[in-house]
């Protein structure tokens, strides 16, 4: 993936506009992330779309507002293709998510 693990631009626009209230956000989304994670690895064996498809809408859209763009472009790639029916190797996609969130967070806990 040669999208950065935070994309500094995106980082520091969030952090102006947020000020004080920065780790609180960051410790929204690391709060909610795992819990949509956490739902995708279970439903999608489970082959249920309906889940995949909201929890990677979610951690998509928060992951796109904090910046971390690999997390934002593996859970795009799931919903696009979860709403395709076309679950075929979404497991590699979904384990490439899983890495690119644990490296989003160690580098989120830094600015706490």
């Amino acid at each position: 993936m040669t999208e950065p693990v935070i994309d500094k631009l995106v980082f520091d626009e969030i952090a102006e506009l947020m000020g004080d209230s920065l780790g609180e956000f960051i410790e929204t989304y690391l709060g909610n992330s795992p819990k949509l994670i956490e739902g995708m690895n279970s439903a999608l064996p489970a082959g249920d779309t309906d889940t995949v498809i909201h929890n990677a809408h979610q951690l998509k859209g928060g992951s796109g507002s904090i910046g971390a763009m690999q997390v934002f472009q593996y859970a795009k790639r799931l919903e696009e293709e979860a709403r395709d029916n076309n679950l075929n190797g979404l497991a590699d996609v979904l384990a490439n998510l899983n890495d690119a969130y644990a490296l989003a967070e160690a580098e989120l806990r830094s600015h706490l």
